[in-house]
């Protein structure tokens, strides 16, 4: 099968939102109004739910140190112009450090309420009430610069009596003067929600290899709702999501990818529900990432995840960040159904899956992870224990049975920053009853600034896969080279281009790319092109059965 023609449209896509005019330097910036907060700005700039709220502040910070007093996140400076971090520069924050800075920011701003709330309230004489006038009110302090103002504390009001002999002078006959803070919300008042509706169609060139259709459409849906105690100690976050796919009910989805309740103890976080984890540093492939179970029928990278039950402790240290997971629940990995596409040519029986544990779904898996920054290296070491994500698939007459193994897997990432170079690897060591492997992904990435006398970013990517299971790998990558080109614009729209390419080196006519592009439509509109290229002339990879499944993907995303 040719798809020499097939890249030119991709490359047309690429033209189309190159094409698209970089705006001035002031379309990158803000100015801060009063009483704004940092979190209120970090939500409205916020992409999509797959960047967290930490990682768009953390950028904020970085971009814009003067705007900081004593770079405390608290301390945000009105009326001060802010350059705006696109979504690269965001993604490229460490979740975890984000999080710790911000757990920091919170700890401080805990710590200074506490001594502001034994510091007796004084009141200048020349305001103090006559003997016939009401009290006086005295309304609260402002709200944290970063915190949103949905966590307005709500405190007793405090009273401060007048007597003869206290330090004002003021006479036994004067009335009162009482401190009151401005009644608080209540628990649903408080609660912020944020809600992502997309509208996904895609096209596939040619049909499927069991006649499947050229159009498949979806829809989904995602609430996310967000709580934090007046203390900032306490946060509950809740976020349902929904996808109905027009001709697959086997992608149909109702689900809940977060819903989780975290205690911040200062130095220590203890997070229980349902929650998603992010391990790994490169581009093209996630080893170390093994927490969640991927959402394959949402995207064939893997990047997509399912909401994991768990109990997650972390101990915030000067040696690093540990972290210890608990994971008493396992989901299944789905596959196409019948009429989808991107299936394997005989259908997979997961009503019929097999467990290595005889406690299959309910097994407690575990796993830990130690973490630390080095001035412009990160390392993290992790080990998980329990039952593999990634099922083995058993071929019968009628379908194939998934079977999952108990895996015990070590793992280590690392992600250094030189300049203009960003170098990172992934590694893993795999051990089952049935097979000991080893998988690698190691490279870099350089990005130019400012090319063509744009406010252009152009980033090359370029990284080396490996798998000791060869062929009886579930991945397409065994022995491949992968490379990328990132383009961002760094305009208002927030536009950005990826497009990579990965090669077999031991096969010539084995190879896969794929394109990822978007750009925002006013406030609350942001247009997605994702697209996928497979081409192999071995029947025996993976590759081969996804031959004719090349496809394009328009997404359309609404905020509100």
């Amino acid at each position: 099968m040719r798809i020499r023609p097939k890249p030119l449209c991709l490359l047309g896509l690429c033209l189309v939102f190159c094409a698209i005019p970089a705006t001035a330097e002031t379309s990158r910036q803000r100015q801060v109004l009063p009483d704004e907060t940092l979190w209120r700005i970090a939500t409205e700039i916020r992409p999509d739910l797959s960047v967290s709220m930490s990682q768009v502040m953390q950028a904020i910070r970085e971009l814009n140190p003067q705007a900081f007093q004593q770079g405390d996140p608290n301390q945000l400076r009105h009326g001060i112009i802010l350059q705006l971090p696109s979504r690269e520069q965001m993604m490229q924050q460490n979740p975890e450090l984000a999080e710790q800075v911000m757990a920091d920011a919170r700890a401080a701003l805990l710590a200074s309420s506490v001594r502001q709330s034994s510091t007796i309230t004084q009141v200048d004489t020349a305001e103090l009430p006559s003997k016939n006038s009401r009290p006086a009110v005295v309304i609260a302090e402002p709200q944290p610069t970063w915190q949103s103002e949905a966590a307005t504390a709500t405190k007793a009001p405090q009273i401060v009596s007048s007597s003869a002999d206290n330090t004002m002078g003021v006479s036994n006959h004067a009335a009162p003067t009482v401190a009151v803070t401005e009644p608080g919300p209540g628990f649903w008042q408080q609660v912020e929600w944020f809600s992502q509706l997309n509208l996904m169609p895609r096209w596939y060139p040619q049909t499927g290899l069991q006649q499947q259709a050229q159009w498949h459409s979806s829809v989904s849906f995602e609430l996310e709702g967000y709580w934090q105690s007046d203390d900032r100690s306490h946060t509950l976050v809740f976020s349902p999501y929904m996808r109905w796919d027009q001709r697959d009910s086997a992608r149909h989805l109702l689900d809940i990818s977060e819903a989780y309740w975290l205690y911040f103890g200062g130095d220590w976080e203890l997070r229980a529900g349902i929650n998603k984890v992010f391990w790994g540093a490169v581009e093209s492939q996630r080893l170390v990432d093994v927490i969640n179970q991927r959402d394959l029928l949402d995207r064939p990278d893997g990047e997509s995840k399912l909401g994991q039950p768990m109990l997650q402790l972390s101990l915030i240290r000067d040696y690093g960040t540990v972290q210890a997971y608990l994971l008493p629940y396992f989901r299944e990995r789905k596959f196409a159904g019948e009429k989808g596409r991107l299936r394997l040519p005989q259908p997979v029986d997961t009503s019929a899956a097999l467990y290595e544990s005889r406690h299959k779904r309910s097994h407690l898996d575990w796993a830990l992870r130690w973490s630390q920054q080095f001035s412009s290296l990160d390392l993290g070491l992790s080990y998980f224990q329990g039952t593999a994500r990634e099922p083995v698939l058993l071929p019968t007459e009628q379908s194939l049975l998934p079977f999952y193994p108990q895996l015990k897997q070590l793992g280590l990432d690392a992600q250094w920053v030189l300049g203009s170079w960003l170098w990172k690897t992934e590694a893993v060591y795999r051990h089952t009853e049935q097979e000991h492997s080893k998988a690698l992904v190691t490279g870099f990435e350089y990005t130019q600034v400012g090319i063509n006398d744009h406010f252009w970013d152009l980033g090359w990517l370029l990284e080396y896969q490996y798998d000791s299971r060869g062929l009886g790998a579930a991945t397409i990558a065994q022995n491949d080279v992968f490379v990328g080109w990132r383009l961002a614009l760094n305009d208002a729209a927030g536009s950005e281009i990826l497009f990579g390419m990965m090669q077999d080196l031991d096969r010539s006519h084995s190879r896969s790319a794929y394109l990822e592009a978007s750009t925002r439509l006013g406030e609350r509109l942001r247009l997605r092109v994702d697209g996928w290229l497979f081409h192999s002339r071995y029947p025996d990879e993976l590759l081969y059965w996804l031959r004719r499944d090349d496809y394009i993907q328009l997404t359309l995303e609404y905020y509100f």
